[in-house]
């Protein structure tokens, strides 16, 4: 362009330019947000990534020991059955063994109970109960086939 055609661009030709320059402008401004926009949410993606990566685990990664540890489990009593023996509360959780305790005369739950619940020993549970240690261990024997007999008969 020639320094003497400037002066021949008219008023209306020169607002022409100046409202293409203020377009161009604009959009110039936007496309430069646009882009920071897009940058800035790109690496927000990335780190909460890698903060996810750091902090989760696939479960085809987790150990089969910590896997054991992840299970909780509610227990109620109503699912169990209590039982009170030489001011203990026994709680027996398993319903078929319950009903089969249930079916035994009192001085034989008694002692399986002791015995398996408790922990005790024959000769303690013969103190406890006055009784000689072998009848202890013969009651605590033949309660064993009844429970063991009840418990094939529901089977």
């Amino acid at each position: 362009m020639r320094p003497s055609s400037f002066n021949r661009v008219s008023l209306e030709e020169n607002k022409h330019l100046m409202q293409d320059d203020f377009q161009r402008t604009t959009q110039f401004q936007f496309d430069y947000v646009a882009r920071k926009t897009l940058i800035r949410s790109k690496s927000n993606y990335r780190r909460s990534r890698g903060r996810r990566y750091n902090h989760e685990a696939l479960f085809s990664e987790i150990s089969n020991i910590d896997l054991k540890m992840l299970p909780i489990f509610d227990t109620y009593h109503l699912d169990s059955q209590m039982y009170q023996v030489l001011s203990f509360n026994v709680e027996v959780r398993n319903n078929k063994i319950a009903k089969a305790l249930d079916m035994l005369p009192e001085r034989k739950r008694n002692t399986i109970l002791m015995f398996y619940y408790l922990g005790m020993s024959d000769v303690e549970i013969s103190n406890e109960l006055k009784v000689n240690r072998s009848t202890v261990y013969r009651n605590r024997h033949s309660a064993l086939e009844n429970v063991k007999t009840l418990l094939e008969e529901e089977l």
